[in-house]
């Protein structure tokens, strides 16, 4: 399987063949009406999604998938670790392919209020 399958919406932003980003309607949440933070991110890498951005340099013996829709909010329901970098797209593929059906409470991987607004719209976009 490769990023080839994406289901509809989803867009390879960086793949050099090792990290890869993979971005949910950028048309959408890349524009004025959402702040750029706001847009749902699938990374592949070898960087586990527990370290943060800013320790990106730390890397795993593993792949792993990590989802966020926002900067330290993780959709740990889509996030997974595999062996090979083959395993990871893959389960990057079915991850963006469960947002998109809408599989996942977004509301609930918010500790604090979530931006209604916000959830609203991908509620409009996914299942």
């Amino acid at each position: 399987m490769s990023f080839d399958e994406l289901p509809e919406g989803w867009v390879v932003w960086h793949d050099d063949g090792g990290r890869a980003v993979v971005v949910f309607r950028p048309d959408v949440f890349e524009g004025a009406a959402y702040d750029s933070a706001h847009l749902p991110t699938l990374y592949v890498s070898t960087r586990s999604p527990d370290v943060p951005m800013r320790r990106g340099d730390e890397r795993t013996d593993e792949w792993h998938v990590a989802c966020t829709l926002e900067p330290e909010v993780h959709v740990e329901a889509l996030e997974s670790s595999h062996e090979t970098r083959v395993d990871a797209v893959e389960a990057a593929v079915e991850a963006a392919r469960r947002f998109s059906r809408g599989d996942v409470d977004f509301e609930g991987v918010y500790a604090a209020a979530p931006p209604q607004e916000y959830l609203s719209r991908l509620a409009e976009l996914t299942g």
